[in-house]
């Protein structure tokens, strides 16, 4: 889910970043359809629907990202900051993969926190094109996960004709031991229903991904957008006999949408 959450930022970044030039990002609104792994470390994929929106009230910008929502409380310069929660999807009776499904469900949590966005450079390759880096961290807030979820990502926007915006989205991510424990490493009883080895994971780094984004502007309101990417497990993630006899480190996801300014 959190290549989901990215794809959403993705999608709400692309009218903001085409008409930074003239003075403010506008309302927007999209939806769509993307496909995603069923589970942490799948190798099966299913069919969600996502939305992303944004909107100015007060001074304050809100952004519906996926599973969540933000806010940004200060907007100077090039530094964006503010706070956001999302939810961190578990792992459910159906989980695409006979063997894991009997494993233990692991229920969602809610991860609350903060971000951070500086535009870094400008004008590198062409007039109008972007360098941003990001940063956010949170912690679980319902009480499934303890410890601290955090991101990092650099984002390369430009424009390729007045109506066609691409981004590149480099991004690495982390979660701590108890989402590791539980959505990764098998107990005794685990192994015991599903055969798979004992096995451990610890927090860490959970993956490195790349995602490409191009936006298609069809009128002067509305536009087409398209995300691919691909991320992959590391470390104790990438070694989970989950993934690695019944799933797969590499994690790929698309999606497509519809969006409108206002």
């Amino acid at each position: 889910m959190l290549r989901l959450a990215a794809l959403a930022s993705l999608l709400i970044a692309s009218p903001a970043l085409a008409q930074s030039e003239a003075g403010g990002a506008p309302n927007f609104v999209a939806g769509g359809i993307a496909v995603v792994p069923d589970s942490p470390g799948a190798d099966s994929y299913r069919f969600i629907p996502f939305a992303a929106g944004r909107a100015t009230i007060g001074g304050v910008v809100y952004q519906i990202e996926g599973p969540g929502l933000s806010a940004s409380f200060y907007n100077q310069g090039n530094v964006e900051a503010g706070a956001y929660f999302r939810v961190y999807g578990g792992r459910d009776e159906d989980a695409g993969d006979v063997v894991v499904d009997l494993l233990p469900e692991v229920d969602a949590g809610v991860v609350a926190g903060g971000f951070v966005r500086v535009q870094v450079a400008s004008g590198m390759l062409n007039q109008y094109d972007r360098l941003y880096i990001s940063g956010r961290a949170g912690a679980d807030v319902t009480g499934e996960f303890s410890g601290a979820f955090w991101s990092a990502s650099a984002a390369y926007a430009t424009p390729l004709s007045r109506t066609t915006l691409l981004i590149a989205n480099l991004s690495i991510s982390g979660s701590p031991d108890e989402y590791a424990g539980r959505l990764f490493s098998v107990d005794a009883a685990g192994a015991a229903a599903s055969g798979l080895p004992v096995y451990t994971a610890q927090s860490g780094v959970q993956d490195i991904g790349f995602t490409l984004f191009l936006d298609q502007q069809v009128t002067d309101n509305w536009s087409v957008t398209g995300i691919l990417g691909a991320s992959r497990l590391q470390g104790d993630y990438a070694d989970s006999p989950i993934v690695t006899l019944r799933g797969d480190e590499m994690q790929y996801f698309a999606g497509l949408g519809l969006g409108r300014r206002f």
